[in-house]
């Protein structure tokens, strides 16, 4: 509880360097470094990126973390390979810019969905995880003045949204 205090604070008293950015090419980057890895070998990756997305004031660095995160988060749910699907798209009337990591693994119940933003939860074995990754990408989405959601269903996989304001 100390070590997740402690990077809390770390992450709170470091500000993020936002910049006008292009949500397509942070999330093109870090698949092309994500694909090489050999956790992605047996997995189809879909971009389904919308073209011209609006450009958000986001820190590039933390968005890059969040999508690697997620995209690693979904190959570990298909061990046995299966389709990453990375969606974005712009809803102007709410003001927003919304990116989908949805993936084809074993989904998450509707206990532990409920538990997955909590600091140190997993649900993977011991030495595979701390159980702080979606917790700080939580954290990563809300200091951006966004939203995240999951929905998934246990057999079919996981889609998580995330939803950022375009001002």
């Amino acid at each position: 509880a100390r070590l997740w205090r402690q990077s809390v604070q770390r992450l709170r008293e470091t500000k993020p360097e936002r910049v006008l950015s292009d949500l397509n090419a942070i999330i093109e980057d870090s698949l092309r470094i994500l694909e090489k890895h050999v956790s992605f070998q047996n997995i189809e990756i879909v971009k389904a990126l919308d073209r011209p997305l609006p450009r958000v004031s986001v820190d590039p660095q933390e968005i890059r973390s969040v999508i690697n995160n997620l995209a690693v988060n979904a190959a570990d749910a298909m061990p046995n390979g299966g389709r990453l699907t990375i969606r974005t798209s712009a809803e102007p009337q709410f003001g927003m810019v919304v990116i989908t990591v949805a993936d084809t693994g074993v989904g998450i119940s509707e206990e532990n969905k409920r538990k997955i933003f909590e600091p140190f939860f997993t649900t993977k074995e011991k030495g595979k995880g701390t159980g702080l990754g979606l917790a700080m990408t939580y954290g990563i989405i809300q200091r951006h003045g966004g939203l995240i959601s999951v929905e998934s269903q246990v057999g079919r996989g996981t889609a998580i949204t995330i939803k950022l304001p375009l001002r």
